[in-house]
């Protein structure tokens, strides 16, 4: 008996002579396929040999051929600092998903410079296996997977779509991103928006080209939380807005999927700002021009000037001054934050000036 597979290599046969005119005849398929088998007598094939023989898969076996995997761990734009995940799944050769455990799978995986890294394969019983490797460099990693014969472990074949080829993405470390601007500086004002930059950097301290992590950043001011606008530009880099309420301490702390970034958390010391809103007028001055009878102004200063100024409410401003410019000019002044109608009484030698005394709106 001579016995070839399916790629027309001889597999090894035995033929018994039990001494009774029949002969036990074995062979062991090592894979799916048609085998040809071959037996002569003396030389001469004997009626309807060579016999052709299909061996298919074992029903109760998965199928390497239509058992696949699929997860995360398998898709592209995962990150070098996460660990990966994915899922066999065992499928029987009529198609229909397994629902035990106990088959032969086996995944290994090399990292860009073609080295192996640790994986952990773990038969869920179920007809599942889940798989978990992590990532060491950016790069693409060559995931394979394969089963291999129970009876003959040394043979193997691949699953449906292995080998598979992934490409790990740098990543951000939140220990490398930094944090920069005017708004962790000194000079941030109370009254003004405060603007900074976090700039993400991968493993290596190298910055990011791209968006998408989830910075979160957390401020407290003397008085409590202050809300953070945070912007992603979709190059790298996120930009911070604040508003603070107060002046004083402000703790910014910006994290990274929970950890804190390079120099986190930030103090910065809010400095009171001016503020529109409660800024009032305090002085009042106008210039008051002497001339003589004739009218001609005069250029030297001398003359006997007294401003009187009446509040709206019918008091007299008490810090009314009157300046000497030595050149014919008075500057008079005087101080109110109030609003209304104030009158204003100006004389020279006890007798009022043109137009006095004046009535001035303030509002």
């Amino acid at each position: 008996m001579a016995v070839k597979d399916p790629h027309g290599a001889q597999i090894p046969s035995k033929c018994v002579d039990n001494r009774d005119g029949t002969y036990s005849c074995e062979y062991l398929p090592q894979e799916v396929g048609d085998y040809t088998v071959g037996i002569t007598l003396q030389g001469a094939n004997v009626a309807q040999a060579p016999y052709r023989v299909n061996i298919e898969e074992n029903s109760k076996m998965a199928s390497p051929f239509k058992s696949y995997a699929e997860g995360p761990g398998l898709e592209p734009g995962n990150k070098v600092t996460d660990p990966q995940h994915f899922t066999i799944h065992a499928i029987l050769p009529n198609g229909q998903p397994k629902k035990t455990g106990g088959d032969l799978f086996e995944v290994t995986i090399t990292d860009p410079n073609r080295a192996k890294i640790p994986v952990q394969c773990r038969d869920n019983g179920n007809g599942t296996w889940a798989v978990q490797y992590q990532p060491t460099d950016p790069g693409k990693y060559h995931v394979e997977v394969i089963q291999r014969n129970p009876g003959l472990p040394h043979l193997f074949d691949h699953i449906k779509n292995s080998p598979i080829d992934v490409l790990i993405d740098p990543g951000t470390v939140a220990a490398n991103c930094i944090a920069y601007g005017p708004g962790l500086e000194p000079g941030v004002l109370d009254t003004e928006p405060a603007v900074f930059t976090i700039e993400a950097r991968d493993k290596n301290g190298k910055r990011r080209t791209e968006g998408g992590d989830p910075f979160k950043v957390d401020i407290q001011g003397p008085t409590g939380p202050v809300p953070a606008h945070v912007v992603d530009k979709g190059d790298g880099t996120y930009e911070v807005t604040y508003h603070p309420n107060d002046a004083g301490r402000h703790d910014i702390a910006v994290t990274l999927e929970g950890k804190p970034i390079k120099g986190s958390t930030f103090r910065v010391d809010v400095q009171a700002g001016a503020f529109a809103g409660k800024s009032v007028i305090e002085h009042f001055t106008f210039v008051v021009k002497a001339h003589d009878k004739r009218g001609k102004p005069l250029t030297v200063g001398g003359a006997k000037l007294t401003a009187d100024v009446t509040r709206p409410n019918g008091q007299k401003c008490t810090q009314t001054k009157v300046e000497d410019n030595k050149n014919g000019s008075y500057n008079v002044t005087f101080k109110s934050s109030e609003s209304g109608n104030f009158k204003i009484a100006t004389k020279i030698d006890g007798k009022d000036i043109v137009g006095s005394p004046f009535d001035q709106k303030f509002s």
